[in-house]
């Protein structure tokens, strides 16, 4: 349930380190040896992880599918890349890398980092239990993260409790309800208080109980977002009018069907750029999402994203 790691071999290190958390490539940075410190809490769904290198390190990215990694620094700082966007993370602020995100770490020998790896079941059970509507994609946190204010220190708190009295009690936390419901408090905290994907539904009163004609229409957009979309034909198919359409979105989703169509093409590009071939190009990209009006939606995509499309594809290859 709980080990301890100390290692001062760079390979026995990247190995561990890699089961734990995530495959990955490591590079000393500096002529310090390396004085790994590691220890390792598992509930289950979630796996508290404290790390330090006592060395500079880059940390190479691979590709997370199944889990979301939630990260905060103890003491030190480190420079990390997400989806083409960096931050810096560092006590008082909080980063969440989402599942399919690429990332790269730079870390100091002054670092120790607090990890907290989340299934990507566990987001997508809660979600539908929460929202009652089928859950078509994982949430995708904002990959710049949380510089101050409450979460951070909310979240610090959550999680050096929970290893203090897992390390206290071990037996208590050997209870499988247990070791849920402190994973389920997590991810309330981050879905709650760090923007992502869902943030807009989870603010509205009452989206748990979307009327049908509304997650049907929904589940059109999704399909057929490539599509040549309007909210005539949208309602059309679903067999409501438009003004029942606009009603249920403005209500029950807090924006208008128009709004939602544009925020999932959106997302849908962000996810495309960041994964693009090298010879792709943004016009077709936006193609293949349905975008037409390129100059309007890069606008868009940039009050979202804080940079242009193109800057997203930019540095994703440089990745």
């Amino acid at each position: 349930m709980r080990g301890s790691f100390q290692s001062n071999d760079v390979d026995e290190t990247l190995r561990l380190v890699s089961r734990i958390l995530a495959p990955h490539e490591m590079t000393l940075r500096s002529a310090r040896p390396m004085a790994t410190r590691l220890s390792c809490l598992d509930l289950g769904d979630a796996q508290i992880v404290d790390l330090s290198y006592g060395t500079d390190v880059r940390i190479d990215p691979a590709r997370i599918d199944d889990s979301y990694l939630v990260h905060i620094a103890l003491s030190g700082g480190s420079s990390m890349w997400d989806d083409a966007q960096s931050c810096i993370v560092r006590p008082g602020s909080i980063h969440v890398t989402s599942p399919g995100a690429r990332l790269k770490v730079d870390m100091t020998h002054h670092c120790r980092h607090l990890t907290v790896r989340l299934s990507r079941h566990v987001f997508d059970d809660y979600l539908s239990r929460q929202l009652n509507l089928s859950v078509d994609r994982s949430p995708k946190f904002d990959a710049s993260g949380i510089d101050g204010g409450l979460l951070p220190e909310a979240w610090r708190r959550l999680v050096t409790h929970v290893a203090d009295q897992a390390e206290t009690l071990p037996g208590l936390f050997a209870n499988g309800r247990l070791q849920r419901h402190y994973a389920t408090m997590m991810i309330e905290m981050l879905l709650s208080h760090h923007p992502n994907s869902y943030s807009d539904l989870l603010a509205v009163q009452g989206n748990e109980t979307a009327p049908w004609h509304v997650q049907r229409a929904r589940a059109f957009i999704h399909d057929d977002f490539d599509e040549n979309l309007s909210v005539t034909g949208i309602a059309a198919r679903v067999g409501v009018s438009v003004r029942s359409l606009q009603t249920g979105f403005n209500r029950f989703l807090g924006m208008s069907p128009v709004d939602y169509i544009r925020r999932y093409r959106l997302e849908r590009l962000h996810e495309a750029l960041n994964g693009a071939d090298p010879a792709e190009r943004v016009t077709d990209l936006m193609l293949n999402c349905g975008i037409v009006d390129f100059g309007r939606y890069a606008q868009h995509y940039r009050r979202r994203y804080g940079c242009s499309p193109s800057d997203t594809l930019r540095s994703a290859r440089r990745i």
